[in-house]
């Protein structure tokens, strides 16, 4: 364990300080504090410390920099950094400088054991060997520790990969088949799966797998009956199964069992008896890996709800002032999504416009009555006003931070695809695709719908316009697509 160990934590917020210190004494550990990189230096030419708990950003010295000075005066001292913010080539920059490992803000104290316990134990491997070099007296146990040196790194290279793996997926991806993939891609299996449980008829369900070089995975969907009460027991305590050269790994997500990751170990090499206890670490690494995904996933789709919820109210209040505005935004919306689905956007942009469309007027709130609902047409002005809703759209809109691309949309609504529109005079393809998207089907619905101050426009007339300004109103391929949809027949909106 970690009992005994000396341990430096150099962090300028004392709320983390205080927990770090307080589960580090109750596990007998010797523990010292430092709020600035200088003082932290001090006490390691003065105390013989073991491990350093580094902050990233202190007040006086970057955490890359003070990493540096530690391992030239005190290169034995293991320092794990900390952080709040996840920085791929800071974490490959740490580990070329010595940093033994990184934990991301905020991390359970469950993990923080987990690397304690192995930094502890690489600093004795580390230890001993430069022992050995020093007396030259077992070349046979320097290469051992050689060996042993080389499995850590080729064990902190795999970890790397993962944690890197993971940090790709983005919201729109299946967590669970990128888990399986990673599974396959970074450990030595034949194949692997995730299965899902159907308690009532004690089976597993596969829901996705994956196969190397010429293995067959069955198809999604395939069964494998629970043996005895193996299965149960996993579940309960969190333990691995090993099956016909399979293991399997319960998925827990909020104490509860949804689920089993499945390893085809490789076979035996040599007729040497192979050690699971790697395969056993990897898989429960990814596991947890996913789990923390999982549940940030949940946590994304609940606050998303919400902040859906708080936009639909401000619909409403939009359309209580202005009727005009309640139609045209669905229309705009609906033309938008067949369009886009058209021309094969993605589903990203295919959400985000589910989002926007509904509320691509959203800044009209913050124009006066007398200019939003004046029957006539507007003076240069009051259309100088007008045209400030777009700015209002996106200031409301970014209130909520994971829509801040989508605010981006509302802001450039207005754009022309050579330059001369509003806010920001943005030209082709600076003005984002859902926004050039939505300008042509904003501009065929205002001319199609009669106002008292002006007639509706025909589709043919309307795609005659449309096709007049291709390429400096609008985008010339979205415009093309639009003025096809229509010929073929769809009656936009109406």
């Amino acid at each position: 364990m970690i009992g005994g160990s000396k341990i430096l934590i150099i962090d300028d917020n004392q709320e983390v300080v205080d927990v770090l210190a307080d589960f580090l004494s109750l596990n007998d550990c010797d523990v010292y504090q430092a709020s600035m990189g200088y003082d932290g230096l001090d006490i390691l030419n003065k105390k013989d410390i073991d491990i350093v708990l580094l902050d990233v950003r202190l007040p006086d010295i970057n955490g890359i920099s003070l990493l540096d000075a530690i391992k030239e005066s005190k290169p034995s001292v293991a320092v794990i950094m900390i952080t709040g913010y996840y920085d791929p080539s800071f974490v490959i920059d740490a580990m070329k400088k010595g940093a033994s490992d990184f934990l991301l803000k905020p991390f359970e104290l469950d993990k923080l054991m987990l690397v304690m316990m192995r930094v502890v134990r690489e600093r004795r491997l580390l230890i001993e060997k430069e022992n050995i070099l020093h007396n030259l007296e077992d070349k046979k146990k320097i290469e051992v520790l050689n060996r042993e040196l080389q499995k850590k790194i080729k064990e902190l290279t795999m970890m790397y990969h993962i944690s890197n793996k993971f940090n790709t997926i983005n919201i729109y991806d299946d967590i669970y088949e990128k888990m399986v993939h990673i599974v396959g891609e970074i450990m030595d299996v034949k194949s692997c799966g995730y299965y899902v449980t159907d308690n009532d008829n004690k089976e597993l369900i596969l829901y996705t797998g994956y196969a190397k070089d010429n293995n067959v995975i069955p198809e999604n969907g395939h069964k494998i009956s629970i043996a005895g009460d193996s299965f149960g027991e996993a579940r309960m305590a969190g333990r691995h199964v090993l099956q016909d050269n399979r293991l399997y790994l319960p998925l827990i997500i909020k104490g509860e069992c949804i689920g089993f990751i499945m390893a085809e170990t490789m076979a035996n090499r040599n007729g040497n008896k192979r050690s699971l206890d790697g395969d056993i670490f990897f898989l429960k690494l990814i596991a947890d890996k996913a789990s923390t995904q999982i549940e940030n996933r949940m946590l994304y789709e609940s606050l998303f709800e919400n902040i859906l919820h708080t936009l639909k109210s401000l619909i409403i209040a939009i359309n209580k002032r202005d009727f005009y505005t309640e139609g045209h935004c669905k229309r705009v919306t609906e033309m938008s999504l067949i369009l886009g689905e058209r021309m094969g956007i993605n589903e990203y942009e295919r959400d985000a416009i589910k989002v926007v469309g509904p509320v691509h007027d959203l800044g009209k709130i913050g124009i006066p009555d007398a200019i939003l609902l004046k029957p006539q047409g507007l003076t240069d002005a009051e259309y100088a006003i007008m045209k400030g809703h777009s700015i209002y759209g996106e200031e409301i809109m970014s209130r909520f931070e994971i829509l801040s691309r989508e605010a981006k949309i509302i802001r450039h609504h207005h754009e022309k695809y050579d330059g001369s529109g509003y806010p920001d005079a943005l030209s082709g393809e600076e003005i984002p695709l859902c926004s050039r998207i939505i300008a042509v089907c904003d501009t065929y619905d205002a001319m199609g719908t009669e106002r008292p101050y002006k007639k509706a426009a025909s589709r043919a007339e309307i795609a005659v316009e449309i096709t007049r300004c291709k390429g400096s109103q609008f985008d010339p391929s979205i415009a093309e697509s639009f003025v096809d949809l229509i010929r073929d027949g769809y009656n936009a909106g109406r």
